[in-house]
């Protein structure tokens, strides 16, 4: 489909439209590529002009026939690996090994004619260090049809979605969001027009209201009892001159704000805003992270469910939204049912899809191999030590089966068993830190009686775990007690364990997980991937946390959902790998003496030695509360970070880490397993002073990152991992069955600024908002719709790698990204990981456990879904 420029420009500009509509017309890229453009009008002489540049156009997969010419040598190891022709025509491949799914081949996109605007571009004329766009002279604007002076203009443009045009060429669709001040005030149903270099005219009129894009508020909607909450401010970008613009100049404690009903246009409440943030105070080692100052509107007092959007004098309004009593339950189904479409060897179907299908992928059945090897997950970049993964991956013998074009049948160095799991991030690995996520979703069963009855619209809904549809069972053998239904969250858990406990060896040791060839390949799906698999080996760390997740799952299902086979039978696998990580970690004598440092000190354990102990440490826990286990006790005991009983416990265990392993310790104790009560004592006091203990970093859009953060701000946690402190509360609560108001209020909070409340006015959750993330990182399916509940880690933060740079060169202004605020650094592009990137046990964990949270102080259970 093609559009000229006026038409992408203009297409939905609000035009002498009314306020309820105008509302709705917020710039956006739609899947269909079709454009929203948006004025709106800061004070009485500014208005912003949001432009989109360049679109794409994309070929969907086809078929790869046999009497096709297919011209393709494939390379598993890189990024461009797959790519070919096809009767002439360039793309890229999936893979071809699938026995039972066609080849794939894409062509390569193209740039809508006439949708790339040069304007924004530097370099084209000779000694031009601006783009042309950024000079406010290049700018003809008109109102009510006389010329007029544009005496300021700032920019600040992102990616919306990035494509490669052919291999290492890469161009975005930018959103640029342009600020012109004007040299006269701008009258009530003014006419207005703007024409820039390779910009073409945009009118429109000022109404009486429109949206702002400087007025924050969570898309998600607010509780009736709780918080309510939205901020103002927005920071414009940069001038030609790199001079910053902010709305400071406008925005004052004597701005008006008013909160209106959608229903009947009645106003509800007023009031003025408050100073909540100023531009001059840091949140973090003199950094102010916003480039402004942020105002807030507290409406906490509004006791009736409803439809609203608020009005700040000057600025315009909101985004809709809503108050009601349950207004994170969709957003606790969401963020449960995404797991299920990260499964490997699933098959994602109707009615279970929702609108989405995929077919079954990572299952020995359809072709794919998983080669077996010795590497240990522990000692690689992915897992505490060691060399790149992937040239460690790559130096493995491997033969034949299942290559592209092979025959060869199966052999001892395959492992048919390594399937099931959850894939991670973009890529699709799976390893043994996802159990964690495991370990949660058993706990938030055991702690929250409403999320027994959650119904996820998964294939095991309403099902015991006998049932022929019930594909995560290890074997033939393993069916529970043929009668117990079991809950739709432990069911997706048992899914997310079940790799590990089809290869669970013999002897009891676990291996690392699954790990793929490259982490992205063009073309490359993952029901036929062009990359190789391989399997890791067994290690003590791996068995350590297999024991820790495995344990709790079955101690939870056992005695909270009433199947005590399959809880027993949990129990005893997490034992099995408990013991043979004991006798592994021992032979290596950790703990025999060290030689002093030449300077007389102690040298410190070498780093495997710690994070090993805290795995051993973790698992001792769980697996006390779950079996009794005198060994796994003293283990405990002898070493916990609190009131160790040894005389030298393990070095480099940490509080932070694996801390709701303390809770199976109190919680074993709670049961009538003997505990020790200064121990007791002690994991009681630690848990009340570390929740109380929040000093917050700034008091703006909710967040409540604060400086007890173990790892300092961190480049994922300002997105919906900006609520990790859920897990704090989560824990307070699992030990003493209550939760102050504060801290209800602080989990309620926690919530906003990933649901839209945050400077670029989007949601990073897919589906939970009025501007979804653009561009988040999905591979399988590349081009399609992305995954309801799908999450990005939403906020840049950290300093961006240069192949994240390159991808997206010319599109982010100012270009330093020094220069942006940390919060504004909102780059949707699934090529800048740090922004588009999920995770399974990182953000995606944390914004299931919050959600869990924040759904407990609902008055009602979340309401069940109907299939």
């Amino acid at each position: 489909m093609m559009f000229s420029r006026r038409a992408i420009l203009l297409q939905g500009t609000a035009l002498a439209v009314s306020a309820p509509i105008a509302i709705a017309l917020v710039s956006s890229l739609r899947a269909d590529n079709q454009v929203e453009t948006q004025l709106s009008f800061v004070g009485d002489d500014t208005v912003q002009i949001t432009v989109i540049d360049t679109l794409f156009e994309r070929s969907d997969p086809v078929p790869v026939k046999p009497e096709d010419n297919r011209e393709w040598v494939p390379d598993p190891y890189v990024s461009f690996g797959s790519v070919g022709r096809l009767n002439g025509l360039d793309g890229y491949f999936s893979g071809d090994a699938n026995v039972t799914q066609p080849q794939l081949f894409t062509a390569w996109p193209k740039v809508v004619r006439d949708s790339r605007l040069s304007g924004f571009r530097t370099g084209s004329e000779p000694h031009q260090k601006h783009a042309l766009a950024d000079q406010p002279e290049g700018w003809s604007v008109t109102v009510n049809g006389q010329p007029v002076t544009v005496v300021a203009l700032y920019r600040k443009s992102t990616p919306i979605r990035t494509e490669a045009l052919d291999v290492r060429r890469w161009d975005s669709t930018k959103r640029h969001i342009l600020t012109f001040v004007l040299d006269q005030p701008i009258p009530q149903g003014a006419e207005l027009s703007f024409k820039g270099p390779t910009v073409a005219t945009i009118q429109g009129h000022k109404p009486v209201t429109a949206f702002s894009e400087a007025v924050h508020v969570c898309q998600a909607g607010y509780p009736v009892k709780g918080p309510k909450k939205a901020y103002v401010g927005e920071w414009w970008g940069h001038d030609q001159n790199g001079m910053p613009g902010n709305t400071d100049v406008i925005l004052t404690e004597q701005t008006g704000w008013r909160l209106i009903d959608e229903l009947d246009r009645t106003v509800v409440r007023t009031g003025t805003l408050e100073l909540v943030k100023p531009a001059t105070e840091p949140h973090w080692n003199e950094e102010n992270f916003n480039g402004c100052d942020i105002y807030q509107a507290d409406f906490s007092d509004l006791d009736r469910n409803g439809d609203y959007h608020l009005h700040v004098d000057g600025l315009g309004d909101s985004f809709p939204f809503k108050v009601s009593d349950t207004p994170y339950a969709d957003a606790l189904r969401l963020a449960a049912r995404w797991y299920y479409h990260q499964r490997s060897g699933c098959e994602i179907a109707e009615p279970y899809g929702e609108g989405r299908t995929r077919p079954r992928n990572g299952h020995p059945e359809d072709g794919l191999v998983v080669w077996q090897t010795d590497v240990q997950l522990g000692r690689t970049s992915e897992g505490y030590d060691g060399s790149s993964v992937f040239k460690i991956l790559r130096e493995q013998p491997i033969g034949n089966a299942g290559l592209s074009g092979s025959t060869a049948a199966w052999s001892e160095d395959l492992n048919p068993n390594a399937w099931g799991g959850w894939h991670d991030a973009g890529d699709w690995d799976r390893r043994i830190q996802h159990t964690d996520v495991v370990y949660h979703m058993a706990h938030i069963v055991e702690a929250f009686d409403y999320a027994r009855t959650l119904d996820l619209n998964i294939p095991e809904s309403g099902k015991p775990f006998s049932d022929e549809s019930v594909r995560a069972r290890k074997n033939s053998d393993d069916r529970g007690d043929g009668q117990t239904v079991l809950p739709d969250l432990i069911h997706e858990a048992l899914w997310g364990i079940s790799l590990w406990r089809r290869t669970q060896r013999e002897d009891g040791g676990i291996g690392g997980g699954v790990e793929y060839s490259n982490s992205g390949i063009f073309g490359s799906v993952s029901w036929n991937p062009v990359q190789i698999a391989y399997g890791y080996g067994p290690e003590d760390w791996a068995s350590y946390w297999f024991a820790f997740s495995a344990a709790k799952l079955g101690h939870v299902i056992k005695h909270v959902c009433g199947d005590i086979t399959l809880g027993e039978s949990l129990i005893d696998e997490a034992v099995r790998a408990w013991y043979w990580a004991e006798q592994e970690f021992l032979s290596k004598n950790p703990y025999a003496p060290v030689p002093l440092n030449e300077d007389g000190t102690e040298p410190k354990p070498e780093k495997w030695v710690s994070v090993v102990s805290r795995s051993r440490v973790a698992a001792a826990a769980s697996i006390y509360r779950a079996s009794g286990d005198a060994t796994a006790l003293k283990v405990f005991e002898d070493n916990n970070p609190f009131e160790p009983l040894s005389d030298d416990p393990a070095d480099g265990i940490q509080r932070e880490i694996f801390q709701f392993s303390y809770y199976d310790y109190l919680q074993a104790g709670q049961e009538g397993r003997p505990t020790n009560p200064e121990i007791v004592k002690s994991i009681k006091g630690w848990i009340r002073y570390r929740v109380k203990r929040a000093e917050r970093m700034g008091r703006d859009f909710g967040l409540h990152s604060t400086a007890t953060y173990p790892w300092g701000p961190g480049w994922l946690r300002f997105g919906p991992g900006s609520n990790w402190r859920a897990a704090h509360f989560a824990l307070y609560f699992a030990a003493n069955g209550e939760l102050p108001p504060e801290m209800q209020a602080a989990v309620v909070e926690g919530m906003w600024f990933g649901l839209g409340c945050n400077p670029a006015n989007v949601s990073f959750v897919q589906g939970l908002g009025r501007r979804d993330y653009a561009d988040p990182l999905l591979i399988d399916g590349r081009g399609k719709p992305p995954i309801p509940g799908q999450i990005s880690f939403g906020v840049a933060g950290g300093v961006m790698h240069k192949w994240e740079q390159q991808k997206t060169d010319g599109s982010i202004y100012p270009a330093d990204q020094l220069a942006w605020p940390k919060y504004a650094q909102i780059f949707e592009s699934r090529t800048i990981a740090i922004s588009s990137e999920h995770d399974i046990k990182a953000n995606a964990m944390e914004w299931l456990i919050a959600c869990a949270m924040v759904n407990y102080q609902a008055p009602e259970a979340p309401p069940e879904h109907d299939g």
